[in-house]
């Protein structure tokens, strides 16, 4: 994941409770001169276009930046081998779920200050949810006209937002991992993303070859075995990439499904939607919901 400033872009994903550590420095995971040095210049890329706008020059540049990506990490896979398992493309809500300890009540503290000024802990912020429904439904319904609701409902045949390179049972080895929500069928047909004949026999080829692969867990096969199947994978999220546009993000392999459903704001934004009928933008698109 590309990050700001003169250094590698890679980042200890790792489920441990107690770190998480990067940008990861050079050096460290032993990887070649050659592969560090391109890794630092697709870096240098992502700051030089993104700029402090925070935002693409053109589709055509993100695109060739992103699929750069997944060849980056096909060769970074290569030469650490299955002990490493690299993730692209991998945001903050993909971070894989760690343990979490959690405060007790009571802990809390009062500092006593040389002039008698006393000092205790600030209360918790409230959440995102919480500072929703407290508003009042006028100012709800204005912060709301606008929103289109479909944005965040599932709809059979939509393109994705996000997909997963994964092995399948049945059909291409992609599923939908938008964070959409009523999602009742994660399969994806190639009319629905426009792949090419060409790529769609290089998806059943690949799929047929690693059926039986575990992503998540110790490797049935051989260790050399699952890390060609690491490589080829990240090669072939490529093509799939490339074939897709920047619009949609190509996943592989997977951090952590859980993190690739609607997140609890999300679904309580909606729910807010839906409990004041008066809104004018989720009448207008509920009916259309209620027609289909």
């Amino acid at each position: 994941m590309a990050e700001y400033g003169q250094q590698l872009p890679l980042w200890d994903k790792s489920p441990t409770p107690d770190k998480w550590l990067g940008p990861l420095e050079q050096g460290v995971l032993g990887l070649s001169e050659g592969l560090e040095t391109r890794l630092l210049r697709w870096n240098e890329r992502f700051e030089t276009f993104m700029g402090s706008n925070l935002e693409w020059p053109s589709p055509k540049e993100h695109l060739a930046f992103v699929v750069d990506g997944h060849l980056l990490a096909a060769d970074a896979q290569r030469e650490l081998g299955s002990r490493v398992v690299v993730l692209y493309l991998e945001a903050d809500e993909e971070r894989p779920q760690v343990p979490q300890i959690e405060r007790p009540e009571d802990d809390a503290w009062i500092a006593s200050g040389p002039v008698g000024r006393v000092s205790s802990a600030p209360p918790p912020r409230k959440t995102i949810s919480e500072q929703m429904w407290e508003m009042s439904d006028v100012e709800f319904e204005a912060l709301t006209r606008n929103v289109d609701i479909r944005q965040f409902l599932w709809t059979p045949g939509q393109k994705p937002a996000r997909v997963l390179l994964h092995p399948q049972q049945e059909g291409l080895p992609l599923v939908d991992r938008s964070a959409v929500i009523g999602m009742t069928n994660d399969r994806l047909e190639p009319v629905t993303l426009g792949l090419t004949e060409l790529l769609i026999s290089k998806l059943r080829e690949w799929n047929n070859r690693w059926l039986t692969m575990p992503t998540r867990q110790v490797p049935a096969l051989d260790d050399e075995s699952f890390g060609q199947y690491l490589v080829e994978g990240h090669e072939l999220a490529a093509r799939v990439q490339q074939e897709v546009g920047s619009g949609v993000a190509v996943l592989f392999p997977e951090a952590d499904g859980k993190r690739s459903r609607p997140s609890v704001e999300m679904q309580d934004f909606i729910n807010r939607l839906r409990a004041h009928g008066d809104n004018k933008a989720f009448r207008r698109d509920d009916d259309v919901l209620d027609r289909e």
